[in-house]
């Protein structure tokens, strides 16, 4: 057998799965719902009239809207798919099979062939969309369908492909790696291997490491369209397709000449995994596709868990393979319970995941794993402990707050104004969360609820201001940002905000509430989409809300919100007395106002919130809360009367706490200025760890504009420098140390200097 033709084979059993007994149930059902929708949503549409100007009677405008034009070529792919699934009703049925054949010659014919000049629409279509399904359903077909009609839709291909590595208009991150991934296609479909090298060489940049735009970065981030955080969106595309390259190269030579592939690997660790809980992504990395009811989080988890599974089982270490096959067998175990979780699989996912499930050597329970991670590129912070994962979307200079593009994402504007999105696994943010939360009042934001109509696409939605970042040692860390929505909604609404985040604690600061609109300004403690209303007791300041409930509190210590289990639970602590309006109520929204391309569906869910108002035209106004994940009633009643961390500062300056529990100091210091004997002679972040023997300071420059940063700490008696990051020097100046880091990187990086006898 040749190279090509072990790759189609790999590829064609990668589209289609293997054949598998009659009696397993779980993939019958998987390709029953595959059949079902097949002939409710393609074939019965199917028209073979060669007098009408359509091949599908519900994708008719064709002619104008390019979108159309993938849905048709993915309704071929649809079909060609169970003709050469082994199990299906259709398999190898010779009259299906001249339906199929019949269906590309027209598409050829009609519409996408190597004549076309006036490629209308978006360019996607033609050089991804549309390719993408045509090479999937040739080498799907490509036993039965004419040498001559074959050559033809590779011509028709190419006319839309890069000729070389260097076009300069291949694009970035997922669009190269689809152009690539279609050109190696190409290459493999015709027996051409210089065709299929050039689509790796095509490739090969998307795995390199970028300092600016779209791309991997160093500390993890993924970015796409210059400005915003995509990792389980169009970094999901990079995800799949590399993972495609692994299936369509198995035991080819090519795979071993294909050097870039490997990095992704690395990308695993920094870039993927973090952003996962369980089965849920953290949405603030899907940028505006969390706004579309069709594709929901767990099914965009669900693939990235089988493409992360894929890669990581061609890996020569056995520890890499194990811990990823133990991350997609504990993220899918109680999903995998539910009737409808094999339905949106292929038969080759559910394959998978079902001989993953039943192998024993597999480890079900899901890794304790404790990470905190500033996403500097990103300008997202990312925590991680062994009950759930707090996501922090913050927007800078570089990073936009939100993306809209084509009537999608219509009302994100607070989504990355310092959202806090906590998974604990209660599935808050699943279902209607996103028409029915009140886009304007996401928790964690400092809101006046003021939007502005999005007219334009793709528009960028920066902070005019250059202080977006953080500090981490990687267990703990601390994300600041001082903004305005100046350029989001056309507020004059500015803060300065920190979060803290500590072992089972999350501090949240505010200071500098600013603005001058004769709107409510308020505060989103809470607002929190409720799984069982009647399971989920609300309780705030020792009083019990019930559904259809709002309470203005005053004097407000701490509150709690109950969990289905222990684990999602939900404490809250407020450090000073304060007052709050608390609410049980319920929401209601439409998924078309968040995004036209859904239909009209008026939905609605209960809630539970908890609100600091500071008033219209707020002048310096601040506020400060402990969120306590997984805490009882009890224990958080009981926290409130003994806080083990001290607020040291809450100013426009300074923002800073001490963890009593862990000998922990944290400080943003936005300007020059003292603080607890520490000197900042520059601006920047700063961590102080101190055990019995040895100090450990870690620092950044959350502005990511300074070239260096300097602190000044006192020496600890019997002290010496131990270790340091390679930028940092140490000097002696009076009774102490003088901290120097090389920052002319910008990128937000930490680094760390430790003192010890």
């Amino acid at each position: 057998m040749s190279e090509q033709n072990t790759s189609l084979n790999n590829w064609q059993i990668s589209l289609t799965g293997k054949a598998f007994p009659s009696s397993n149930i779980v993939l019958k059902t998987t390709l029953s719902e595959q059949e079902r929708t097949t002939q409710q949503n393609v074939l019965a549409k199917l028209n073979k009239d060669p007098n009408k100007d359509y091949l599908f009677s519900n994708v008719t405008a064709w002619k104008t809207n390019s979108i159309q034009i993938t849905i048709i070529a993915t309704n071929i792919e649809k079909m060609a798919t169970l003709y050469q699934t082994p199990n299906s009703i259709y398999y190898q049925n010779a009259s299906f099979k001249q339906d199929i054949l019949y269906a590309l010659q027209w598409f050829y014919t009609n519409i996408y062939n190597e004549n076309v000049t006036n490629a209308y629409g978006n360019w996607y279509d033609w050089q991804i969309g549309t390719p993408i399904s045509l090479v999937n359903t040739l080498t799907l077909m490509k036993k039965d369908i004419p040498p001559t009609q074959l050559q033809n839709h590779l011509k028709a291909i190419d006319h839309f492909e890069p000729a070389t590595a260097d076009d300069r208009y291949i694009g970035t991150g997922a669009n190269r790696i689809n152009k690539g991934f279609i050109v190696s296609m190409v290459g493999v479909l015709s027996g051409n291997q210089a065709k299929i090298d050039l689509g790796a060489e095509i490739t090969k940049r998307v795995y390199t490491p970028v300092t600016s735009g779209d791309g991997f970065y160093a500390d993890g981030s993924f970015i796409q369209h210059t400005n915003t955080p995509y990792t389980s969106g169009y970094g999901a595309e990079v995800l799949a397709r590399s993972a495609d390259f692994y299936q369509l190269f198995a035991g080819t030579t090519t795979l071993g000449s294909f050097r870039s592939l490997p990095t992704i690997f690395t990308y695993l660790d920094s870039t993927y995994l973090p952003v996962f809980y369980k089965g849920e992504v953290l949405d603030m990395t899907r940028g505006r596709a969390a706004s579309l009811k069709a594709i929901p989080n767990e099914q965009v988890a669900n693939t990235m868990l089988y493409d992360m599974y894929t890669i990581s089982q061609k890996n020569s270490n056995a520890t890499y393979r194990g811990k990823y096959a133990n991350i997609l067998k504990s993220s899918i175990t109680k999903q995998s319970e539910k009737t409808t979780f094999y339905k949106n699989l292929t038969v080759a996912q559910a394959q998978t995941f079902q001989n993953v499930l039943a192998n024993p050597n597999i480890p079900a329970t899901y890794p304790a794993r404790t990470q905190n991670k500033m996403m500097g590129g990103a300008s997202q912070m990312i925590d991680t402990k062994p009950g759930y994962v707090a996501g922090l979307a913050m927007f800078s200079k570089k990073v936009s707050a939100f993306e809209s593009i084509a009537g999608q994402n219509m009302l994100g504007h607070y989504t990355g104004t310092g959202a806090l999105y906590l998974y604990n696994g209660d599935e808050s943010f699943k279902g209607n969360y996103y028409p029915t939360v009140d886009m304007t009042s996401l928790a964690g934001t400092t809101t006046d609820h003021k939007t502005k109509p999005v007219t334009v696409d793709n528009a960028k939605y920066l902070n005019p201001v250059a202080w977006s970042g953080g500090v981490s040692d990687d267990q703990n860390g601390s994300a600041t940002m001082q903004y305005n929505m100046k350029n989001v909604t056309g507020s004059t609404l500015g803060a300065q905000k920190s979060w803290f985040f500590l072992n089972g604690k999350i501090v949240a600061l505010g200071s500098g509430i600013t603005s001058t609109e004769s709107l409510n300004t308020e505060t989103i403690v809470e607002n929190r989409k409720l799984v069982n209303t009647n399971l989920n007791s609300f309780v705030v300041s020792g009083q019990t809300l019930n559904l259809g409930q709002t309470k203005t509190i005053a004097n407000t210590k701490w509150a709690y919100l109950n969990g289905a289990i222990p684990s999602q639970n939900i404490g809250y602590v407020f450090p000073t007395a304060t007052t709050v309006t608390a609410y049980k109520k319920t929401k209601s929204g439409n998924w078309n106002t968040i995004n036209t391309r859904n239909r009209s569906e008026l939905v609605g869910e209960n809630y539970a919130g908890i609100t600091i108002s500071h008033g219209q035209k707020p002048t310096n106004k601040s506020y400060s809360y402990i969120l306590l994940p997984g805490k009882t009633k009890q224990a958080t009643e009981a926290y409130s009367k003994q806080i083990d961390v001290e607020i040291r500062a809450n100013n426009l300056n300074q923002q800073a706490i001490f963890d009593k529990s862990q000998n922990l100091w944290i400080s943003n210091f936005r300007q020059p200025s003292t603080l607890n004997g520490v000197v900042a002679q520059t601006r920047g972040s700063m961590m102080i760890r101190k055990s019995a023997t040895l100090e450990k300071i870690t620092l950044s420059d959350p502005s990511q504009e300074q070239n260096s940063i300097a602190f000044l700490v006192p020496k600890q008696t019997g002290h010496k420098l131990k270790t340091k990051s390679t930028e940092a020097s140490v000097t002696t100046q009076g009774t102490n140390w003088r901290i120097q880091v090389n920052t002319t990187a910008k990128n937000g990086k930490s680094f760390h200097v430790t003192f010890g006898k």
